[in-house]
C-alpha cells in the first residue's frame, strides 16, 4: 500500500511546510533530516508520513518493534501481537474501528498536519 495515495493532493508548498515543521531543511539536492539524511522530497514526505502514522498508532496501543532491512517500520498490536508492517497495522486498526483504511489513514495524517501547522 502506498501511504501517500491516502493523503495525496498536497501542494509543493504544503509538503515543504510539513517537512520544515517536522525538522527537515531544504538543501541543494533535496531535503535533509538528522534521522533520515538527504532525500528527494517524495521520499522525505514518505519517511515523515511513516513516522507520523506509526506514532499515531502508538497512541492507539500499538508498539514500534523495529525496522525491516529496507527501513520500513514494524508494528505490534499491544504487547502480545505478532509483528507486522505499518500498512497491515493500519488495516487492522481500521477494521477494529469499523472504518475504511483510507479514512483512518487520512485522519491520522490530518491530525499530524494540524499539529504541525498549529505549532
Amino acid at each position: 500500500m502506498k501511504l501517500e495515495r491516502h493523503v495525496g493532493g498536497l501542494s509543493l508548498a504544503r509538503k515543504a511546510n510539513y517537512l520544515r515543521a517536522r525538522g527537515w531543511s531544504e538543501e541543494e539536492g533535496g531535503w535533509s533530516s538528522e534521522i533520515f539524511g538527504l532525500l528527494p522530497m517524495a521520499k522525505a514526505v514518505h519517511h515523515q508520513l511513516t513516522d507520523d502514522l506509526s506514532q499515531a498508532l502508538v497512541k492507539r496501543g500499538w508498539q514500534v518493534v523495529g525496522f525491516s532491512e529496507r527501513g520500513y517500520v514494524k508494528m505490534r498490536d499491544g504487547e502480545h501481537g505478532k509483528p507486522c508492517s505499518l500498512p497491515k497495522a493500519l488495516r487492522t486498526q481500521a477494521r477494529r474501528e469499523k472504518r475504511p483504511v483510507a479514512e483512518l489513514t487520512y485522519e491520522l495524517f490530518l491530525a499530524a498536519l494540524l499539529e504541525v501547522e498549529g505549532a
